[in-house]
């Protein structure tokens, strides 16, 4: 396209050198051109963030957090926060140690029926079947985090421990454990836990955890490996 040709009146015979004045009809004719184009494209606009917006399914339902203030006669506080996936009966609970950069990932998966626990500082996850228990324990997590305020548990807290047992020659095939495991513990072994049986006796503990809950108890998780 000639540039002069959208401007200017082709010039009518006459004396040379006489130029002709820029045509009116021809700049409404381009502006009316700018508006429809604008308009086509806002509505193409309009259009692809709809069909966008559908490709992505409907909106992923909203996490609840639960954050703890957590008493310990013994020694300071630990941060701990829980994050609970209602729709997915889920309760992932985070728990950084004092004095302490390493944190620990406790999944309660209420779909797959386990309990993963990912050290951060160790390359590796430990999982075990839910009991009776835990799944009252993760019903009551739900359902705290569904009044959404801050949980502070009473002086009257109750401690106890809880030993774990790890079957270091038995390794966990990701395909078998549920999506969310496989997620926590993506390149990272997993072994089977399970509670330690029989009478109490020295044992050489290798990793523990203080978690705390909304029933006022708090578990120190330790666990220990099996010999092969």
């Amino acid at each position: 396209m000639e540039p002069a040709s959208c401007c200017a009146e082709r010039p009518k015979p006459g004396p040379t050198g006489v130029k002709t004045k820029p045509s009116c009809g021809g700049w409404r004719a381009v502006g009316l051109l700018l508006l429809l184009l604008l308009l086509v494209l806002a509505t193409v606009g309009v259009v692809a963030g709809g069909l966008l917006g559908s490709a992505q399914g409907p909106p992923k339902p909203r996490l609840q957090t639960l954050r703890m203030t957590l008493p310990s006669p013994h020694m300071p506080r630990p941060n701990q926060t829980i994050l609970v996936d209602v729709a997915r009966n889920t309760a992932t609970i985070t728990v950084t140690p004092p004095q302490s950069n390493h944190s620990w990932a406790v999944l309660f998966d209420g779909q797959s029926g386990c309990i993963c626990y990912r050290p951060e500082e160790h390359q590796v996850c430990f999982l075990r079947l839910m009991e009776d228990s835990d799944r009252e324990t993760l019903r009551l997590l739900v359902d705290t985090s569904k009044v959404q305020e801050a949980w502070v548990p009473s002086q009257d807290t109750h401690h106890t421990q809880e030993l774990l047992a790890v079957q270091g020659s038995l390794q966990v095939d990701p395909a078998q454990v549920g999506a969310l495991v496989q997620r926590l513990c993506m390149r990272t072994p997993i072994y089977w836990a399970r509670r330690a049986e029989g009478p109490r006796r020295q044992r050489l503990i290798y990793l523990c955890i203080d978690i705390c809950f909304p029933s006022n108890i708090c578990v120190s998780v330790c666990f220990y490996y099996l010999p092969d």
